[in-house]
């Protein structure tokens, strides 16, 4: 039988996160550096909790701002070229909302971010809790939801065992240089303190390699032919330049 570790959902987020690495040309890097929290309702008694005992080797920074502190984490992968990220967590409700904007942006500009807003009670029997969007229309509806356009990957967390798979789905898209943007994995109160057998390989040390993907021989071919027969020839570069550190060639191409 497979050794497991019993764990809280939040427990467990916290330990994985913090053995997630990546590689980008040989070098290997942490990938998560920490964690941006405001600890409101829905978030002090999970995440806030499983921080406080065992953060690892991850940084816990307090926020003002649920919006200034995702801004601040696009900021810091950005600055990184996008091979480090710092997780953000919020409160339940208008908490949550105050995401979206930085959700958004980080979508829109291929940047990792990843959320944990707080949700509501998978059992729905405290319902409605503090700050909890009511909709009459449907109880499976929340603050959330709104994520779901606005992110690359979302999940709403109602049973423990699917923080494994939720996990993984996230690792997948953050270190995706062409997929990656906001991931949004809502955490249901009552599920996030919930203590689960979880195998002990999922906590194991994981090393996401970036490859580099070198361009078909055909596009070389149709490039250099307008090149050749360009007067004056015009190269516009973006983030893909910064990120994949061709700036010198770039340069030395030009000239």
């Amino acid at each position: 039988m497979e050794k497991t570790i019993r764990l809280t959902v939040a427990q467990a987020i916290v330990k994985f996160l913090d053995q997630q690495y990546v590689c980008f040309d040989g070098k290997e890097s942490k990938f998560v550096e920490g964690f941006f929290t405001i600890f409101g309702h829905g978030i002090a008694l999970g995440i806030g909790q499983a921080l406080d005992e065992n953060p690892g080797s991850l940084h816990v920074m307090q926020g003002r701002n649920e919006q200034g502190m995702c801004h601040a984490a696009i900021a810091f992968a950005k600055q990184h070229n996008r091979r480090k990220i710092i997780p953000c967590t919020s409160s339940v409700g208008p908490g949550s909302a105050n995401m979206l904007v930085a959700a958004a942006t980080a979508t829109v500009n291929n940047i990792p971010l990843l959320l944990f807003p707080a949700d509501t009670f998978a059992s729905r029997q405290p319902d409605p809790v503090l700050q909890q969007l009511e909709n009459h229309n449907s109880l499976a509806v929340t603050t959330n939801d709104a994520f779901k356009p606005l992110c690359k990957y979302w999940d709403r967390i109602t049973r423990p065992e699917m923080i494994m798979s939720a996990l993984i789905q996230a690792m997948r898209v953050l270190t995706d240089p062409s997929e990656c943007g906001a991931v949004a994995i809502g955490l249901c109160q009552d599920v996030e303190g919930e203590a689960y057998d979880y195998p002990e390989y999922f906590f194991q040390k994981r090393v996401h390699r970036i490859s580099r993907v070198s361009a078909a021989k055909e596009e070389v071919q149709d490039l250099a032919e307008a090149l050749s027969k360009s007067k004056k020839p015009l190269i516009v570069v973006g983030g893909g330049v910064k990120y994949s550190e061709a700036g010198e060639a770039v340069e030395a191409f030009c000239k």
